[in-house]
């Protein structure tokens, strides 16, 4: 079945009636409907005050937009939507046509198996036009929903897994900035005491602009006490000011560089603070890196991987986590020491496998055991459908595990089987593969749909005595 989802505008009537009707006086949301009542078995709206709408529902006009919410406000509204999908629809086999903004649809992508965004990455401007193609020749109806990768990680998503490999990669503290082995890069920051599922929490991603500076901006951090060349140092040192109270915060949140603002300067209780925020950061935190050469392509996964943790469900800091006192809100809802990139787009499938089968297919990854800094080249490279041999074991990726296990459900399908159990142990073994069984559990949690049974698992979720049923009608 397909179904189509809407989302709410700001431009309402200002009487009561049926949803479909209470946003009709936004353009695009009205050519949305007109459109998604012409392809869709059935509609529903996205509102931010009552989640999933059905399009006759009556509701009275209100004011709320989820840009609007906090982080956690936001976590909720999906998780109650997800609830709602779930009781309507089938969100493991429905076709899922999407209108929306990336705030009302990030949330829900990594739950959905299959869906489509004919307006994604459109500039607002552009949509109206664009709808009013697709009104004109429907070619929707002949277009191809793609499976979504990331919707099938269960009970990994594409944010426990970016913290999987990234946790595997070899860390790094202050004073081992000059024995990262390249010059450019993406850097993975991690905070004691921060957890993410089963994992280290991710608590900033950053890189640099120009050639050749990543060591010298971990320096800017982590070694010079100078918060107006790094606005890490300076959030750092805002949570640890507010958290007190101390009345320095507002000289301390200054761009003091500036001549106008250096006056104002207590030299002597700037360099405490300085030296306080050098305390915490050298004392809590470390970091990973991964070598990215092309300046685009940094910015690019940099904004990318911020915005991915950000927009995903559960995501966030502890109770005791410093930036709950910072007085930048942003920080406080993402859990991360960030204030830009958060709305981003988010890792596309492309992206996210590029980053994965970078770090999958190095000589003996293991979870427990960190590797070298990996390192993004290229575009993602050609996977073979099945390697056996020992030298080509390690190069598998997640990709063709997946094959494997599919093909597996295949041949069972063809004995007239309804269901097919498998243990990790076996399928690491017949594939020949060495030291791989991470990506062979998350091979198979992926391909977990909701009626299938975890039969045996370990504190990990990452041992060879995974055992899971599947039920393959």
């Amino acid at each position: 079945m397909k179904i189509a989802l809407i989302s709410c505008s700001k431009s309402k009537r200002d009487v009561v009636c049926p949803a479909a009707d209470m946003y009709m006086p936004s353009p695009l949301f009205s050519k949305s409907y007109e459109y998604a009542k012409g392809i869709a078995d059935k509609v529903y709206i996205l509102s931010a005050k009552h989640g999933l709408l059905e399009e006759d529902a009556i509701i009275s006009p209100y004011n709320l937009t989820l840009s609007e919410m906090s982080s956690e406000q936001r976590n909720q509204w999906a998780r109650n939507v997800l609830a709602q999908l779930k009781s309507e629809c089938d969100i493991t086999t429905d076709e899922f046509i999407i209108f929306a903004g990336s705030k009302y649809y990030s949330p829900l992508l990594p739950y959905l198996k299959n869906y489509m965004i004919p307006l994604k990455n459109l500039p607002l401007g552009f949509r109206l036009s664009a709808l009013n193609q697709l009104l004109q020749d429907r070619t929707i109806n002949n277009q191809q929903f793609s499976p979504n990768l990331s919707s099938q990680a269960h009970p990994l998503n594409m944010a426990e897994e970016l913290h999987r490999l990234f946790n595997g990669l070899t860390r790094y503290n202050y004073n081992e900035i000059s024995n990262i082995p390249f010059d450019n890069g993406i850097y993975i920051v991690f905070e004691n005491g921060e957890e993410y599922m089963d994992w280290e929490r991710i608590v900033r991603i950053g890189t640099h602009t120009s050639q050749n500076r990543l060591r010298k901006r971990l320096r800017d951090h982590f070694i010079n006490e100078n918060k107006d060349g790094s606005i890490f140092r300076k959030n750092v040192g805002k949570a640890l000011l507010n958290q007190r109270n101390d009345s320095y915060l507002p000289i301390w949140t200054q761009d003091t560089s500036k001549e106008e603002n250096a006056v104002h300067i207590n030299r002597e209780v700037q360099k405490s603070i300085e030296a306080e925020v050098s305390t915490y950061l050298r004392n809590n935190m470390q970091f990973a890196v991964i070598e990215v050469e092309n300046k685009e392509e940094r910015l690019r996964l940099e904004a990318a991987l911020i915005s991915t943790l950000n927009h995903t469900i559960a995501f966030g800091p502890g109770e005791s986590w410093l930036g709950n006192y910072s007085p930048e809100e942003k920080i406080r809802n993402s859990g991360l020491w960030l204030t830009q990139g958060l709305d981003a787009l988010p890792l596309s499938e492309e992206e996210f496998l590029l980053i994965h089968d970078s770090i999958e297919s190095r000589d003996s990854f293991s979870t427990s055991k960190p590797q070298k800094a990996m390192a993004i080249r290229g575009p993602l490279p050609v996977r073979p459908s099945n390697n056996t041999g020992d030298d080509e074991s390690n190069k598998t990726g997640i990709v063709t595990i997946r094959k494997f296990i599919q093909d597996a459900f295949d041949r069972h399908r063809s004995s007239g089987l309804q269901e097919c159990i498998l243990t990790s142990g076996e399928i690491h073994r017949d594939m020949g593969l060495r030291n791989k069984m991470p990506s062979v559990c998350s091979a198979m949690y992926q391909l977990m749909g909701e009626k299938d049974e975890i039969l045996h698992t370990t504190p990990s979720g990452k041992s060879s005595t995974i055992q899971i049923r599947y039920y393959l009608d």
